[in-house]
């Protein structure tokens, strides 16, 4: 019985789960993205649309690329005896934009779920 009890008790000590909620770049407009038209919009109007980016590299003399990203989520382990399940949910979005002589000339788009479910085991 006593070892019974020990085994309950230490399975209920070496489990747990934890939450942790994050945020990721700087949030932006999702619906003004189609506002963007390619060969027209000035770098000023899209700092306009979206403010800031969060990154830009200079490609080469003239051409520059923009990022905005924005991820937002939670995550969630579950430890047990043997094994760790991670579940992470939210959204993260990525703007990128190439630019020449303060001109957007391409731009890509996604939007989406954060990836789903990791099993690890220990």
């Amino acid at each position: 019985m006593k070892k019974t009890l020990a085994a309950l008790v230490m399975g209920v000590v070496l489990s747990g789960c934890a939450t942790s909620d994050y945020t990721s770049g700087k949030d932006f407009p999702s619906s003004s993205v189609p506002r963007i038209v390619k060969g027209k919009t000035s770098s000023d109007e899209l700092k306009a649309l979206f403010g800031e980016p969060f990154a830009k590299s200079p490609i080469n003399e003239t051409d520059e690329k923009w990022i905005y990203t924005y991820s937002k989520g939670s995550a969630h382990a579950q430890n047990y005896v043997v094994t760790m399940k991670i579940t992470t949910t939210g959204i993260q979005k990525t703007l990128d934009v190439l630019i020449r002589n303060n001109t957007v000339i391409n731009y890509t788009f996604t939007e989406g779920p954060t990836p789903g479910s990791v099993t690890a085991t220990e």
